[in-house]
């Protein structure tokens, strides 16, 4: 069995979005954390209706107590599944908060959640 990392569940994440899984994808995220509700609304519409490529690198990180600090940079390639959808490139600087919880490590705490918002289809 691996040893559970920050970067083992933001690569978990990149993963599960890539694989259009979105019960997955908020695994990774504690249900408890602020905006849960909204973000989990968003990720499983996204999921939904595009094909997700996702990409999570660490540029800096930085502990303070029991929290990991992180500065990432996502980049989503999004494909409606819809014929004729649109495509969508994102991409974005996010900070994320982790922390230990049950014994895995979960964000608790995004800069932003606009990278998992759904495709705005006219």
């Amino acid at each position: 069995m691996s040893k559970e990392t920050p970067y083992l569940t933001l690569a978990r994440l990149a993963s599960a979005l890539s694989g259009g899984d979105g019960v997955a994808t908020l695994l990774a995220f504690d249900p408890g954390m602020k905006g849960f509700g909204a973000l989990e609304g968003a990720a499983q519409a996204l999921v939904a209706q595009a094909e997700v490529l996702c990409s999570i690198e660490v540029l800096q990180e930085k502990t303070m107590g029991g929290d990991m600090l992180l500065d990432t940079d996502w980049y989503l390639q999004i494909k409606s599944r819809a014929g004729g959808g649109p495509t969508e490139r994102r991409r974005e600087r996010v900070s994320v908060t982790m922390r230990v919880i049950a014994g895995r490590w979960r964000i608790v705490a995004l800069s932003s959640t606009a990278m998992l918002a759904p495709l705005q289809i006219p």
